[in-house]
């Protein structure tokens, strides 16, 4: 399809104190304090990403140019791969000067290049909130002692019209491919240029740099799209937000700071629900608590048919994506913010063959009611087609959900399909049956593409996914128990009691790590953090305080470094074929740091894994949790490498996986976790905090707490505001 650009010329087995008085809540980080450092450019190999609750607007390594809509796997740093919008070049007296430092905002990208010719430029791209427009602020200053006289032109491929006012350019629409539509795209300069030229493809816009020592001049533009029919309306818009730039700039930031209030203040107007507000004076875990809140916000989409607040997994990717084993890392968070946007979701996961599959796309249907019939109408295949988490990840966000809201008549509640949601619970925990080959009651988790996709031998019948089914087992036997239906609670121990041996049988002794049983009989050592992860969390009650202590001693010989990890050793024996910076021993995937640190504190070691989550806030100063981050440059063997958030092998920017840095000091390292029977909230109150702190207006129950820790361990008091 083609698409048209137009120019515009011109309760707890802890203590439970009484009810205090109702007290202000203390304050959150600013935005301001939330933003990274300057970074040069060497160091940069993911340029900083803006949202703004509808989507996603990348930077390039130059000055001005950016991308919005990118797609999956959208090569961010090559010219030829815009979307939406046509490459916009820079050029100061002749010469096109890339970007030598970026900073991210929550709000904001900049770039800046101090030393143009003896000029210094600075850039400032926003979007405006839930909306297809962007706005674009060029500063260029004078620092040095002399006058300097010049000019500073914008380049752009497009077409110009003999009016002036419009260039054609083909476009795809990427909102949804099956329904292609052709899109406007407006671009406006607020000052007016001294000349514009249209000919051949290429639009310029130019004006005069007169600049005394120390003085400045500020170049603006604005950029927006929408459908062709929408025409009259898109220009008019445009021409509204040129007239009155600084406005549209300033209410991109205060969108974003009334967003960010809303999240920390109860009965807020925004969100169904809202997210304690931690007070501490240990700075690292401040910011990386705030930061995975930042990182889901910046995940936040207003635009979809299942709820009016959703949140994917990752902007850079098709609109509206939201995969299972991600967002399941950060279901706590996502309980106690939007228990209703949750719950919207979850009935449609619970319609999805945990069989087939990654993801479920938010795009692409008009109602909840046509994305459930879509899902109803897969066919389930005898073998795994998806990832093999897919199961236990659906199954802890569900039960997440029950247990931190408290919503227990969600599991009697029917979906479409005709089952219960307790009844997809039991049938989601017992989808391994089936999975089995002859020789071992282990399941068979299939090939690379199931599992870790870049560890040729994490395969098979691998201990973690296993030891999945132990716990979901059992989870579903506690809840029959409450329920009162024992026969089918003792069933379902029964099944769990016959698979835990095989499970535990992986474990090598003394190593502190695990193996997966091949499908032809071999066992393969795995020396990976998602074996410590996911054994760790379901059988930790089930292991020896030797194994425990040996897989703890594993993670910090092996994987810790002094501010983030590796999430394969370098000792595996499949290191070499596995420089994926995600899963392999180059970098981790950002939710695996913070899920390890849960697991070491579930294992025993609370103040080990409370140093090391401090350790990690270094790698913030970049930004937000992205997918993953990397060890790179001649040292990324050696444990002092610098770090940095990744760009290759198909690494994105922020990534939902990232609020699990979030969710970790909400469920281990305060301990809110909530019991099934409703009789407990903290999981182990007696366990001495490394750390003081309080988190301020955590709801369970209908009611409101504050949860505070020492070296005494943790406590709970009702609040009322």
């Amino acid at each position: 399809m083609r698409m048209k650009l137009i120019l515009i010329s011109a309760l707890s087995a802890g203590s439970l104190a009484l009810a205090a008085e109702p007290k202000p809540l203390p304050p959150i980080p600013t935005l301001e304090e939330m933003a990274g450092e300057w970074m040069a450019a060497q160091e940069v190999a993911n340029l900083p990403a803006v949202h703004n609750g509808y989507d996603i607007l990348l930077v390039r390594p130059d000055l001005v140019s950016f991308s919005y809509r990118p797609g999956y796997s959208v090569g961010r740093n090559l010219k030829d791969e815009q979307r939406m919008y046509p490459l916009i070049e820079l050029f100061l007296g002749g010469k096109e000067w890339q970007a030598a430092e970026s900073r991210w905002y929550p709000y904001a990208a900049l770039r800046r290049n101090q030393d143009c010719g003896g000029l210094s430029v600075e850039t400032d791209v926003r979007l405006i909130n839930e909306e297809n427009a962007v706005l674009c602020r060029i500063r260029v200053k004078n620092p040095g002692q002399a006058d300097s006289k010049t000019d500073l032109r914008l380049e752009m491929g497009a077409r110009l019209h003999s009016d002036g006012l419009t260039a054609l350019r083909n476009y795809e629409d990427i909102l949804d491919k099956n329904r292609k539509k052709p899109w406007i795209v407006a671009l406006a300069p607020v000052q007016k240029p001294a000349w514009v030229n249209g000919e051949g493809s290429k639009v310029v816009w130019n004006w005069p740099v007169n600049l005394k020592p120390g003085a400045e001049m500020v170049i603006e533009f604005v950029g927006a799209n929408n459908l062709e029919k929408e025409t009259d309306k898109l220009l008019a818009r445009v021409k509204g937000w040129r007239g009155d730039f600084d406005k549209p700039m300033q209410e991109a930031k205060a969108a974003w700071e009334k967003r960010w209030r809303d999240a920390f203040t109860p009965a807020n107007k925004h969100y169904s629900g809202s997210l304690p507000r931690l007070v501490t004076d240990n700075a690292a875990l401040k910011r990386n608590y705030y930061m995975g809140i930042v990182t889901l916000l910046a995940l936040e989409r207003t635009r979809f048919p299942v709820h009016p607040r959703c949140f994917i997994t990752s902007g850079e990717r098709p609109a509206g994506l939201q995969y299972f084993w991600d967002t399941s890392m950060q279901s706590k968070v996502w309980a106690l913010l939007e228990p209703e946007g949750m719950k919207a979701m979850l009935r449609l996961w619970l319609l999805w063959d945990v069989r087939i599959g990654t993801a479920m796309g938010l795009a692409g249907f008009d109602s909840p009611e046509d994305a459930a019939k879509k899902n109803m109408e897969r066919k389930r295949p005898d073998t795994l087609q998806g990832y093999a988490f897919n199961a236990c990840a659906m199954f802890k966000t569900v039960l997440d959900y029950v247990r931190i809201s408290g919503d227990f008549a969600f599991l009697d509640e029917k979906l479409p399909s005709g089952k219960t949601v307790m009844e997809r619970l039991d049938a989601i925990a017992m989808d391994w049956k089936g999975l089995e080959l002859p020789d071992s009651p282990l399941a068979n988790y299939g090939e690379n593409a199931n599992l870790l996709e870049c560890a040729p031998a994490y395969i098979h019948r691998v201990p973690s996914a296993n030891a999945q089914n132990v716990w979901m087992m059992r989870q579903v036997a506690d809840l029959y128990e409450l329920r009162g239906n024992k026969q089918r609670a003792e069933e379902l121990r029964g099944e769990a009691k016959k698979l835990l041996p095989a499970v535990l049988a992986l474990y090598n002794p003394g190593q502190g790590v695990w193996s997966t049983l091949h499908k032809d009989g071999k066992r393969v050592e795995l020396r990976h953090c998602v074996n410590y992860i996911y054994v760790g969390n379901a059988l930790a009650d089930d292991l020896t305080p030797t194994q425990r202590s040996e897989m703890t001693q594993f993670v910090q010989r092996e994987l810790l470094m002094p501010t983030w990890m590796r999430a394969m050793s370098l000792r595996d024996p499949a290191a070499a074929r596995s420089d994926r910076p995600d899963h392999g021993p180059m970098g981790a995937y950002d939710g695996w740091t913070a899920l390890t640190v849960g697991a070491m504190w579930r294992l025993g070691s609370p103040k080990e894994a409370f140093d090391f989550y401090c350790r990690t806030a270094a790698v913030t100063k970049e930004g937000p949790f992205a997918q993953a981050r990397e060890f790179y440059g001649t040292m990324r063997l050696q444990p002092d490498a610098p770090v940095r958030i990744a760009a290759r092998g198909g690494s994105l920017k922020e990534c939902i996986s990232g609020v699990a840095f979030s969710d970790v000091v909400i469920g281990a390292f305060f301990g809110f976790s909530p019991s099934l029977d409703g009789k407990n909230m903290l999981a182990d109150p007696k366990t001495p905090r490394p750390f003081t702190g309080t988190l301020d207006g955590i709801r369970w129950g209908g009611s409101y707490y504050r949860l505070s820790a020492d070296q005494s361990g943790a406590k709970i008091e009702k609040q009322s505001f």
